[in-house]
């Protein structure tokens, strides 16, 4: 026998003989085993707990609003071919972002237009022009009072009209060189108040070139035609409105005292109100003497031309002087008297 064998049959006996002990209920101690611990022995005991603390009742909450149904959903229908395609409505927004538009802050009101004085009315006359008569005036040019030309007024007054005019026109060298003439004529009713004109004209010649412009006054429909013949246009006639030759006169008739009157006047372009500045009697020297005149001057507006008139209170109050001056305010032209014939019959 091999010894392999040997060890294989030792070994069989030796596993056979251990499972007949394990059979046979033969206890063996292990060294080193941990002894099992005693039985349990369980006692209930009872125990006294605290009471609970008391809860509050919660307040009752206010039943939540009832909910409106919604409207039942329709069902979207397909569109029927041909038929217009109308686009839904944009839902308008809700909550916060549905705020009403502010107010637009409103416009701060308009300055209202300046007044032009109105007019004063005019008492009787004070006083009569002669019936007839004629001024003739030496035209001077700038303030360096060159002499060009010369200017001659003429009237004509009844008991019922009047006619009046004005020529001035450049003479000598100055006609020569820069030939100038400016005619108008005025015509109209003497009424209570003194003179009511009818038709104004105003013809220019300037270096052959000539123009005109024309004033209708109708007192009934209170209308006043102004411009050329051709292309005339009409405005609202004012109470007492005088034109640029009558109203010289006029001044004249009122009986003036120092301070400011209002007087509407047209030129035959446009109808408006002077205001005209009354002064004090001083004493004019004329190529005819000293005279004691009385000054009136229009109170200058911006960038507007103006005149300024001394009448000679021992001549019936006729315009001896006339001076005018440019939209600067500076002189561009005088007239003084060189000679006065007047005329009652």
């Amino acid at each position: 026998m091999s010894v392999a064998y040997i060890r294989l049959l030792t070994a069989t006996a030796v596993s056979l003989l251990v499972h007949v002990l394990l059979l046979a209920g033969n206890r063996f101690d292990v060294p080193g085993k941990i002894p099992e611990p005693p039985p349990l022995r369980a006692r209930l005991a009872r125990e006294e707990l605290p009471p609970p603390p008391a809860v509050k009742p919660a307040p009752r909450k206010p039943p939540a609003p009832r909910r409106r149904a919604s409207p039942p959903v329709r069902p979207v229908e397909a569109p029927v071919a041909g038929a217009p395609v109308v686009a839904a409505p944009e839902p308008e927004p809700v909550g916060p972002l549905a705020t009403a538009p502010e107010p637009a802050p409103a416009a701060p009101p308009e300055p209202p237009p300046a007044a032009e004085p109105e007019p004063e009315p005019q008492p009787e006359p004070a006083r009569r022009l002669p019936k007839k008569g004629s001024i003739t005036y030496a035209l001077f040019l700038g303030t360096d009072k060159f002499n060009v030309g010369q200017s001659v007024f003429t009237w004509e007054i009844d008991d019922q009209s009047y006619r009046l005019t004005s020529v001035s026109e450049t003479t000598g060298l100055a006609g020569f060189f820069r030939p100038y003439r400016l005619a108008y004529v005025s015509r109209g009713r003497v009424n209570a108040h003194g003179l009511q004109p009818e038709s104004f004209v105003m013809a220019r010649i300037r270096s052959g070139e000539a123009d005109e412009a024309a004033a209708r006054f109708d007192w009934n429909a209170m209308s006043l035609a102004l411009g050329s013949s051709r292309s005339p246009r009409t405005v609202a006639l004012a109470a007492r409105a005088q034109d640029l030759v009558s109203f010289i006169y006029q001044l004249g008739l009122m009986p003036l005292a120092p301070g400011r009157i209002a007087m509407p006047i047209t030129n035959g372009a446009r109808l408006e109100t002077y205001e005209l500045e009354v002064g004090a009697e001083e004493t004019l020297q004329t190529p005819i003497g000293a005279l004691k005149a009385l000054p009136v001057k229009q109170v200058r507006k911006p960038d507007a031309e103006s005149l300024e008139i001394w009448l000679a209170v021992e001549y019936r109050y006729l315009p001896v002087k006339i001076r005018f001056l440019d939209r600067q305010g500076e002189q561009s032209g005088e007239q003084i008297v060189s000679e006065i014939r007047v005329s009652d019959h």
